[in-house]
């Protein structure tokens, strides 16, 4: 019996000995970060910054690769079938809780088949109304979506995005009726609101604070929890319908087995370079702002979003396709 469990020890301890030497040789070739979304869009922007930051700490190449296809299922399956070594990661959004709602058949298990690394950044979600609309802020709207109801529409870059579901989300809350009209992509879902098509607008801000300038666009209210330094004047969400908030979040995955310490080296380097001036720069520049959480928290993050999807897709009448 002592020899039995002196060889599983041994047998622990030379594993544990392999994964630590694994870990500090990490990474001795390029990694390789899958954006699974076209070139050009928010997630491959911040990607790339991050990419830039990752290779120096990393002192290797970090390529950035884009798989898009079905709202980024196509580059995530990519991942969990590649190599749980380090050298292939996901550079993920809120889509991977989003997803599993409107897909009947989904090749992977966002959270059986991927590690947590940690979350990056977060950009606001803004609600806006072209300038003709008799509102002046979300109070406003609301009431003029209950005195209109089923009346109203409002546009976002298509069915199923973080901005979909949010406003989903806050017609349950505020007990509205607002019929979505999706676009492919952002600048179609805004050029329609400008020119009237469409009264309401669900968008990030990089694809409209232009408009919003140059007054062809109206901005109501944010659906962060605080209000931004960036823009201090925009409401939130939750000054009008208490308690809510919703964002958009961006982060890292890895396919699952991928050794702890190598996860633990690249959630350390991510946490390390979100706190670099230049790298918070950067993001502010294209309407992000850094948030990293760890491969925990991230999890967390990941089990109660998969919640709060689910009951907000039943009720919006959204089915699997």
């Amino acid at each position: 019996m002592l020899k039995q469990c002196m060889r599983t020890l041994a047998g622990l301890l030379m594993a544990w000995t392999a994964m630590t030497a694994h870990a500090a040789a990490y990474p001795d070739r390029p990694v390789d970060l899958i954006v699974p979304f076209s070139a050009g869009g928010g997630n491959d922007i911040v990607a790339r910054l991050l990419a830039k930051h990752l290779a120096a700490v990393l002192k290797t190449s970090v390529v950035v690769e884009n798989k898009p296809g079905a709202s980024g299922n196509i580059g995530m399956q990519f991942v969990a079938r590649s190599a749980p070594d380090g050298y292939t990661l996901a550079y993920v959004s809120n889509t991977v809780v989003i997803n599993p709602y409107l897909y009947r058949k989904m090749n992977f298990d966002i959270q059986k088949d991927f590690v947590p690394v940690g979350v990056v950044a977060t950009t606001p979600i803004w609600i806006l109304v072209n300038p003709k609309l008799p509102v002046h802020n979300l109070k406003e709207l609301i009431a003029y979506a209950k005195a209109h109801p089923g009346k109203l529409s409002y546009a976002t870059p298509g069915i199923g995005t973080p901005h979909h579901l949010a406003m989903e989300l806050l017609k349950n809350l505020a007990g509205i009726d607002i019929v979505h009209v999706p676009y492919k992509g952002a600048s179609g879902a805004s050029t329609d609101v400008i020119s009237g098509q469409v009264p309401v607008l669900i968008s990030t801000p990089g694809p409209v604070k232009g408009f919003v300038q140059s007054a062809r666009l109206r901005a109501l209210a944010s659906m962060d929890a605080e209000r931004s330094p960036s823009y201090p004047d925009l409401p939130t969400t939750a000054e009008t319908v208490p308690g809510f908030s919703e964002i958009i979040w961006h982060g890292v995955m890895a396919p699952a087995g991928t050794p702890a310490p190598v996860v633990s080296k690249l959630s350390a380097a991510i946490s390390g370079i979100l706190k670099d001036p230049a790298m918070q720069k950067e993001l502010a520049a294209v309407d992000f702002q850094p948030a990293y959480s760890d491969s925990q928290a991230m999890a967390k993050r990941l089990a109660t979003e998969l919640g709060v999807w689910r009951d907000v897709t039943r009720k919006a009448g959204i089915k699997p396709e």
